[in-house]
């Protein structure tokens, strides 16, 4: 008998179906909580000897431990996965800044589904799946959701089903509170409740009570800061399975905790060196986040359900889309085959049925290709907009990916690694690649591989958003402008802004779709430093306004704009949003829901400076 199989015996022990339930009939709640850059040894419970966290470990004894869950190496590509049980490529997300975080529209999410079937839904914190109307949480089917913003883990700016609001005191206390009000409110009905908390995502910062705590153990002020988010992390967590038991919620409420992806090595002020790199992760597991090794693939999973699964560890390969059809089935929620899922569902585990492993494929966050729309081929990156013609260009042998099947994990272009095989079960730290011990094993998962990449390079991937103007008739519509469906000239697309703006032959698409016709107040929000030396163009192909580019005062940006630290002077200052940038009116323009393409452009412009960027277009629908 094999260890998966002992694993399912004892996990099936206490499992019984709802029918067997004599208490209340009500479906199980179902509560999410998901942390970010939480590494697999970040807990005390996994090994490691400085952390202390009394409250998760309490919860993985509690829980069914998955010791073999995968999700992807950064964060935007395993949240989509997670959201909508299909991999990531396959939903439109192909990195995490630029528009290439957006998930499709035409997905379907598990909030969504919850929803339908009566659940009440709410988020709290990172959404990281689009940043604009139509994409927020709000609009993907949770009928309360926190938007907040990155990362400012101090009286955090975001906005509340769309509307602004400012926390108090330490972001990942303030996430709490909001997820703890919304069980105590809904406990007469079930709840599907996404914590979705920042920490512990750089930039490392700690309350000082927790900082003095590691710093007292001797530990440098980077892994104090670091460890005390976490510390923090986990007293949060208490608090909320707390009110679980509070609120008599604990015994119906299936309680999930998994990471997004590995830990990263610093933050943006300092990092760890090599001794603290170690000491952090005293597995070896080889690599970081952003890396298909299993230190960046390879996450905690705990599943708990009080007197229905009895607390135990399976080997059980999983993976982070298999949670969409798992809990759905686990609350006796039928889900349209028409989703063509990726996830199957492991429940049957925990009855004592066997449940036939299939592979995990892993994909770096950017496809690599080369771009012809640029002159400036260097400037190819994670941000380039994913052009039909560029897309031609991602083949399979150039890219980052790699497969679990089995024993056996085949890498490709990983590092310095062109060709990697691995023994998981034998050699957990990538350490003995046996390409050339065992080839026949390679070609048959690098086919595999193969087949499935083929696959995912259809018309619903990659490709870049389409925003959303008017919708469900809103006033305030906004585009980013590092978000565009191409560009010409040599316009440079970054993570936050589209610079190098130099000629007039500049021009920047957007894929857009028009729900309220009418007439719109346009501005554009910039940091040119000649900016009244430059006029702008915006136009739909129909209609065109164009204005000369000036500073009238206004300093109203959003919420979402001013809460962005990239925007900001200091990193950790929200108040230092940068003076350099400036919101020009360009005038009144006229769209139509025929309306399916934007373009910005220059209209006059001289000398050629290396830092001209926009940042947003902002629509405000004139009444």
């Amino acid at each position: 008998m094999n260890q998966i199989r002992i694993g399912i015996l004892l996990i099936s022990v206490l499992f019984l179906s709802c029918d067997m339930v004599t208490e209340k009939k009500q479906s199980p709640n179902v509560l999410i909580i998901q942390v970010d850059d939480l590494g697999y040894d970040d807990l005390s419970l996994h090994g490691n000897p400085h952390l202390e966290t009394p409250n998760l470990d309490k919860l993985g004894k509690e829980s069914v431990e998955f010791q073999q869950f995968y999700l992807q190496s950064v964060c935007a590509p395993s949240r989509a996965a997670f959201l909508t049980g299909r991999n990531f490529q396959r939903t439109g997300v192909t990195s995490v800044h630029a528009g290439r975080d957006f998930m499709n529209l035409e997905e379907t999410t598990i909030a969504e589904i919850f929803k339908e079937n009566g659940y009440q839904t709410g988020m709290w914190g990172k959404w990281h799946s689009g940043k604009t109307n139509g994409y927020f949480p709000w609009d993907r089917g949770f009928d309360e959701a926190y938007y907040a913003c990155l990362y400012n883990y101090w009286d955090n700016t975001g906005l509340l089903n769309g509307k602004p609001i400012q926390t108090k005191g330490f972001t990942t206390d303030a996430i709490t509170d909001m997820a703890i009000n919304f069980v105590a409110k809904k406990r007469d009905k079930p709840f599907f409740a996404y914590i979705s908390h920042l920490a512990p995502h750089n930039p490392w910062r700690a309350p000082d009570n927790y900082v003095k705590k590691y710093q007292s153990k001797g530990l440098s002020d980077p892994m104090a800061q670091l460890y005390g988010m976490i510390d923090n992390l986990d007293y949060n967590i208490g608090r909320l399975l707390n009110a679980l038991d509070e609120n008599g919620l604990t015994k119906n409420t299936i309680i999930v905790f998994m990471s997004d992806n590995g830990p990263w090595v610093r933050s943006y002020r300092f990092g760890l060196t090599d001794k603290e790199w170690e000491m952090r992760n005293p597995s070896g597991l080889r690599g970081a986040k952003g890396q298909n090794w299993q230190n960046g693939v390879k996450s905690t999973l705990f599943i708990k359900w009080q007197n229905k699964l009895m607390p135990s560890k399976t080997k059980q390969i999983t993976k982070i889309e298999d949670l969409f059809p798992s809990l759905t089935r686990m609350c006796k929620i039928k889900i349209p085959d028409s989703l063509d899922l990726d996830g199957i569902d492991f429940s049957p585990i925990f009855k004592g049925e066997k449940v036939i492993e299939t592979p995990v494929f892993f994909a770096n966050h950017s496809p690599k290709g080369t771009s012809f729309e640029n002159s400036i081929d260097a400037m190819v990156t994670a941000s380039t907009p994913l052009t039909e013609t560029f897309k031609s260009t991602f083949i399979f042998e150039n890219q980052g990916l790699a497969i679990r099947k089995g024993d056996y994990k085949y890498v490709q272009n990983q590092d310095k690694v062109q060709k990697g095989l691995y023994n998981i079960s034998s050699d957990s730290k990538e350490e003995y690649n046996l390409i050339d011990s065992i080839p026949d094993k390679a070609k048959e998962l690098e086919k595999e591989l193969e087949n499935w990449y083929q696959g995912i390079l259809k018309a619903d991937s990659f490709n870049m958003p389409v925003l959303q103007i008017g919708f469900e008739n809103r006033e305030f519509s906004q585009i980013y402008a590092a978000s565009p469906s191409s560009l010409s000239g040599d316009l440079i697309n970054k993570n936050h802004e589209l610079e190098n703006w130099n000629t007039v032959s500049d021009s920047a698409f957007y894929k857009i779709k028009v729900h309220t016709p009418g007439k719109y107040k346009v501005f554009l929000i910039h940091k040119m430093e000649d900016y009244k030396d430059i006029s702008f163009s915006v136009s739909t192909g129909v209609k065109t306004i164009s204005a000369q580019l000036l500073d009238k005062g206004n300093r109203d940006f959003g919420t979402l704009l001013e809460g962005e630290s990239a925007y900001w002077d200091d990193f950790d200052n929200p108040d230092t949003f940068k003076k350099e940038i400036i919101k020009s009116e360009i005038g009144e323009l006229q769209l139509f829901k025929t309306d399916t393409v934007l373009n910005i452009s220059p209209t006059r412009i001289k000398d050629i400076k290396n830092n001209r960027q926009l940042i947003a277009i902002q629509f405000y629908k004139i009444k």
